[in-house]
């Protein structure tokens, strides 16, 4: 972190400037060795206004590509020989991002000061998840850390992947379903009202007086309907993290047709995969189970998982423990007892996750071939009612003069 100061050197002259310090406490350390007392120290990334203070950094440091690519590029210089120090160095001038460099920076300056690369990744909790960092705690102590990162590079191209596979699933109902909206506001304010001048004060059915009530409504309740639309998905994202009400979706959530199944298959192969690494570089069974229950997003299978934990706590194998919650398939049970058995499970976790990466894929399709005809006949039905019932009007009275 860059800290801003000011002081006063010996000579009584007053200073100012800004230092790079894991904490306030180093920062003052060094300015007292830089023989200069400290009057105030603050973060460089708060403004202030008045009395109170705003920081102004948010959300991650860097993007799942820029850590990739960080975690790579230190792979490939540690195993070609370069100290640890040196490939941080070397990373840390070539990196764009500020705020990322500043990091790199104050781990090399924590493993400079005697600290672990791990004890250094810790401090920055929003850059480095615990799964990160817990497979670089272990590689330190194997010796093995540029094996360790190239497996957590592996594993993060895969959730990276695999995330970019549930968007695509979720992205194009989301975005069909909003321009279908769009396109039945628009009839309801522009082109219904139109049609209804036409009719005057005359009888109409009560189909198209259902749908003039609906356009009046519409165009009384406007900014209403855009600030529901608005506000909804905020709304929405805040009843989601109130714990209560996640208990009780989740396992909902789960028997959805099509999205239940992708909900499904996209936890099994992020856990089969997470668990199959964190196994593989020798992390305890007991933390590695801790840490899949922090990347899988779903209630139900966070408490499968921790049940899980529990049962080998207790002496039970790990697929024991996941037949009790009665959430993971079945088939991802037996190869993970088969696993245990042989003494191969990180290898066994790698080919469901490999199976159900392709599960992911079949789901996807599965949801776009099939959503689609469906939203399209869908949006087409409520087209055609409106238009049935602005138009039936003029039917009647075509069938009238025939009749006349």
């Amino acid at each position: 972190m860059k800290f801003k100061y000011t002081g006063t050197t010996r000579s009584q002259e007053t200073v100012s400037g800004a230092l790079e310090a894991l904490d306030e406490t180093e920062a003052r350390i060094r300015l007292r060795g830089m023989q200069i007392r400290p009057k105030t120290i603050k973060l460089e990334n708060k403004t202030t206004f008045g009395k109170m203070e705003f920081d102004l950094s948010f959300g991650s440091p860097v993007t799942p590509k820029g850590l990739i690519i960080f975690t790579r590029q230190l792979s490939s210089l540690i195993d070609s020989g370069v100290s640890l120090v040196q490939s941080l160095d070397l990373l840390e001038e070539q990196e764009t991002n500020k705020r990322f460099k500043k990091i790199i920076g104050l781990i090399k300056v924590n493993i400079e000061g005697g600290g672990s690369f791990a004890s250094g990744l810790e401090k920055h909790p929003k850059a480095f998840s615990e799964f990160f960092i817990r497979i670089v705690e272990a590689g330190e102590l194997s010796g093995t850390l540029d094996k360790s990162l190239q497996s957590v590079g592996i594993q993060l191209e895969k959730l990276a992947a695999l995330k970019s596979k549930v968007i695509k699933a979720l992205t194009y109902p989301a975005l069909t379903l909003v321009a279908s909206m769009a396109a039945v506001v628009f009839l309801l304010l522009t082109v219904i009202p139109e049609i209804a001048k036409l009719y005057g004060s005359q009888a109409l059915p009560e189909i198209t007086v259902f749908v003039m009530g609906i356009s009046t409504w519409v165009q009384g309740h406007f900014l209403v309907l855009i600030g529901a639309l608005v506000g909804g998905p905020i709304v929405i994202g805040f009843i989601y993290r109130i714990s209560k009400f996640r208990d009780l979706w989740d396992p909902i959530v789960l028997k959805i047709p099509l999205f239940g199944t992708l909900a499904v298959r996209s936890s099994v192969a992020k856990f089969s995969r997470t668990l199959s690494t964190l196994v593989a570089s020798g992390v305890d069974l007991i933390k590695a189970f801790e840490i899949c229950s922090k990347v899988i997003t779903n209630r139900a299978l966070q408490k499968s998982i921790r049940q899980s934990a529990e049962g080998v706590l207790e002496g039970k194998t790990i697929a024991e423990g996941l037949t009790k919650a009665k959430v993971f398939p079945l088939m991802v049970i037996h190869m993970i007892k088969i696993g245990e058995l042989t003494g191969r499970l990180d290898e066994l976790l790698n080919k469901v996750a490999d199976i159900y990466d392709g599960e992911v894929d079949n789901a996807v399709d599965a949801i776009t071939s099939l959503l689609q005809p469906v939203l399209i006949i869908g949006v087409g039905i409520i087209i055609m009612f409106l238009m049935i019932a602005m138009y039936m009007p003029i039917f009647s009275l075509g069938d009238k003069m025939s009749a006349g």
